[in-house]
């Protein structure tokens, strides 16, 4: 059984959101908190990215939206733990899109692959990242892209439940398992 850690993005992911609703439904689920969503800085989404994992015992699956995909990037890069596998969803392009000016020490993606099995999730018209540079991210990183056609930036409230997003997070967490 693993533990699976949700990380959300800018501004986090408010009630009705995909995250919110998925972090609900698992027994063993956890929220990575921070403390300001609207001014993010790098090292400290990473910080609280590796307090939460480091408080838990057992294998782990992290589930990362928008933002919290760079943070679990920028986390791997200096970080290691129980983590079994990584499940991205609708990472933005932060070398490419204009970012709030809150937005702080993201700006250099690392390049090197991931060090578990991943899988990125990314829309074919997401104003956030164009699907070619998705593509990039997925190759250098390892990470097996899954493309879920014309979905925006994979948030907006007809996606709450997300039985397409469901089906795929079965799939890994089977291939995992």
């Amino acid at each position: 059984m693993f533990n699976i850690v949700f990380v959300p993005g800018y501004g986090g992911s408010k009630d009705g959101h995909w995250l919110k609703k998925w972090h609900q439904q698992f027994t063993r689920s956890y929220w990575v908190e921070q403390s300001d969503w609207f001014n993010p800085c790098c090292v400290d989404w990473v910080e609280n990215l590796n307090h939460t994992i480091k408080s838990i015992k057992g294998p782990i699956v992290l589930i990362a939206h928008s933002l919290g995909c760079n943070t679990v990037v920028e986390w791997s890069k200096q970080y290691t733990g129980n983590i079994v596998g990584v499940f991205l969803v609708a990472l933005p392009d932060i070398e490419s899109i204009d970012l709030p000016s809150s937005v702080s020490g993201f700006q250099s993606p690392p390049l090197q692959q991931l060090p578990f099995p991943s899988v990125m999730i990314a829309s074919t018209d997401d104003p956030y990242c164009k699907f070619e540079r998705a593509s990039h991210f997925a190759s250098t990183w390892g990470c097996e892209l899954v493309s879920i056609g014309n979905s925006r930036h994979i948030d907006s409230p007809q996606l709450a439940a997300w039985p397409e997003g469901s089906r795929q997070l079965n799939k890994f967490l089977s291939m995992l398992a």
